[in-house]
């Protein structure tokens, strides 16, 4: 690496931690905004209005009005504010203003309809579940009809639950609240009608029970758009008070100041664990800033099991130490506490590494795979994932690991047989085709398996898509919103060390651009601009993470100077 390339990165590397250390809290963890979300005000205004009309009067009121502000130019409207316009947020968004301000909102739901034809109207939707929960908003506003859409089975969770967990998966809570629409206004018949009382038992208690293990009371999945379709499907099965009261509150308790609600509650541990693990990768493994975040991380592991997951504790989950338990958020958790060593943070947390690494080895598919909430789903939205699988090879690997682990193995021969015919790879949670390829190769570059025939293709596929001026994108994903001509610092940073890990050496051109190109891309207040690449709803919704750029930069950062100096950093300083 020259000289001039060499100061560059030392003087982003240093000022990318004095910032971070900066924001740094107490506790340990970084503040990481969350982004207001164009879902979770549609769906809050429309629960509260169905379940708390006169209490929360000004609170729609508000959020009405912030909804038609937050409408594209194009007419639509994204998953979040300013975010680039997709079909499922618009269709929401759209009946909320229809349902709660007709007059008012008469020509912004014009503008959003005729996009809406333009682009092949509820065609669009390609996943059968959202292309329900469009319909059914649109049904609410009096836009649409559900009756004769196509049946959700409640009864389906009359039957234990190895019957119904691995197909259902994290859309149990919005599959109980579906159907609790879906039967008020289309009720079943015949045989089905007969079993519509036990079925709705069982979906109560299916909802009691995901209720119980969230941190907060009436939280689901910490989503204020997963809350407010809950409330819907509560408030349309005619359920307990208790039950809608919790679930109000909760929306309540979340509103901002401007009417709006944001898309998560946990992008705390989310995003502080990349800054931890990029910290580390930059040099700062032993500074004790860091440990004092890994402190924090091992203060989120669950201790208690997941039921209706069938998640054993152990796992992080993005909320905390309660919640969902996630696989894609436990790997990155345990990412940044194995970069510290086994022993890392004394015998606690070595024991919290062990007890972390055991549960990530728990959850493998059978096929080698992993995915995100429950193994072996059928579910095509939560696995099996290449990225996932490839990170959590990774990680078991920097935890001590074998080549020869039995478990490496059928994720090794997953992955080498599910690359698709262009080269790439799919990543589940992250916009495009760039995260997911990348992964990949880290993988294959660990396990020596760079010269494979599969992993030739796949750098080849990521070298292909590098843009002019050195950066990487989504590429040419189809995805409405996503601009293949630009790119982004966190595609960029996933490419670079990808490509370092699977043998591309560091004073390739290629890879020099790449590197100064995120050198270049520094604000100057030492951080990252972050981009909208990560999933809230796959392929139609997409949200900003403001902490996980930051990261990725710095890991690629160091991953870039290591394969330049032919080691490892050695131990940096920030003031």
């Amino acid at each position: 690496m020259c000289a001039t390339m060499n100061s560059r990165i030392e003087g982003s590397v240093v000022r990318a931690a004095e910032a971070l250390f900066a924001l740094q809290r107490p506790d340990g963890s970084w503040p990481n905004r969350r982004p207001t979300a164009v879902l979770g005000t549609a769906g809050a205004v429309v629960a509260l209005h169905l379940a708390d009309p006169e209490r929360s009067r000004d609170l729609v009121e508000r959020g009405v009005r912030w909804l038609a502000g937050a409408q594209n130019a194009d007419g639509g409207w994204g998953g979040v504010a300013g975010a680039p316009t997709q079909p499922v947020p618009t269709v929401v968004a759209a009946s909320a203003l229809h349902l709660l301000d007709p007059q008012a909102s008469r020509e912004p739901v014009r503008r959003a309809t005729d996009l809406l034809d333009r682009q092949g109207g509820m065609r669009a939707f390609t996943d059968p579940g959202m292309a329900h929960m469009a319909a059914t908003f649109l049904m609410l506003a009096g836009l649409g009809d559900i009756r004769g859409a196509r049946r959700i089975p409640l009864e389906l969770l009359m039957l234990p639950r190895r019957f119904w967990r691995a197909r259902l998966s994290f859309r149990v809570a919005p599959f109980v609240a579906m159907a609790f629409v879906q039967a008020r206004h289309s009720p079943p018949k015949g045989f089905q009608r007969l079993l519509s009382r036990p079925a709705r038992s069982a979906g109560l208690r299916a909802l009691a029970e995901v209720e119980r293990g969230e941190n907060d009371r009436g939280g689901y999945g910490g989503d204020n758009w997963l809350v407010a379709v809950v409330c819907i499907g509560l408030c349309c099965a005619g359920a307990p008070d208790a039950l809608i009261s919790e679930a109000v509150g909760y929306l309540r308790s979340n509103v901002h100041a401007d009417g709006s609600w944001h898309i998560m509650q946990g992008l705390d541990l989310i995003g502080g664990s990349y800054i931890a693990r990029g910290l580390a990768d930059a040099g700062f493994a032993a500074d004790p800033r860091l440990a004092r975040a890994r402190r924090w991380l091992r203060g989120c592991q669950q201790d208690e099991a997941f039921a209706i997951f069938d998640a054993p504790p152990g796992g992080w989950g993005w909320e905390g130490p309660r919640g969902w338990p996630n696989i894609l958020d436990s790997a990155n958790v345990l990412s940044a506490l194995v970069a510290a060593g086994r022993e890392g943070g004394g015998e606690d947390g070595a024991e919290s590494l062990r007890r972390g690494l055991r549960w990530l080895e728990s959850r493998q598919d059978r096929t080698g795979s992993w995915g995100t909430f429950v193994p072996d789903t059928t579910l095509a939205n939560d696995g099996p994932c290449p990225y996932v699988t490839a990170q959590s090879v990774e990680v078991l690997l920097d935890g001590g690991a074998s080549r020869q682990d039995p478990g490496i193995g059928k994720a090794l021969d997953w992955l080498l047989a599910h690359q698709r015919a262009d080269g790439t790879y799919e990543a589940l949670w992250y916009r495009g085709l760039t995260p997911g390829t990348s992964m990949a190769l880290v993988a294959f570059g660990r396990t020596g398996l760079a010269g494979h025939p599969v992993a030739v293709r796949a750098r080849e596929a990521l070298l292909d898509a590098q843009l002019a001026d050195g950066s990487w994108g989504p590429g040419e994903t189809g995805t409405p919103g996503d601009d293949a001509s630009a790119g982004t610092v966190e595609e960029t940073a996933w490419a670079l060390r990808g490509l370092l890990a699977c043998g591309v050496p560091a004073d390739d051109p290629r890879l020099r651009r790449a590197a100064g190109w995120i050198v270049s891309a520094q604000q100057s207040d030492g951080l990252w601009k972050a981009s909208p690449v990560c999933m809230h709803i796959r392929d139609l919704a997409y949200y900003v993470d403001g902490l996980i750029v930051n990261g990725l930069a710095l890991k690629a950062l160091g991953s870039y100077r290591a394969a330049a100096a032919d080691g490892p950093f050695e131990k940096q300083r920030a003031s």
